[in-house]
């Protein structure tokens, strides 16, 4: 039986991966507190990187876009 070499799971894709015609990410809106709280648990914290299937820049961005929401008061 002959296995495949090299095969890599893809990654789901998420609003984040989709890039801008220039290959920026898009702008995260500290408002959209709907789109922010797909990255929080239900306990609030801040879900890891290895369960938001984002890269190392996207996920930092999301991580300053929630504590911004949360200084803020539109986030708990």
């Amino acid at each position: 039986m002959a296995f495949r070499k090299n095969k890599r799971a893809r990654r789901p894709e998420t609003p984040l991966r989709k890039k801008t015609p220039d290959g920026d990410v898009t702008v995260i809106d500290i408002n959209d507190v709907e789109f922010l709280g797909r990255y929080v648990s239900e306990q609030g914290k801040i879900l890891p990187q290895r369960l938001t299937s984002l890269n190392s820049t996207q996920q930092r961005k999301i991580k300053k876009g929630i504590r911004r929401a949360r200084s803020m008061g539109l986030m708990m």
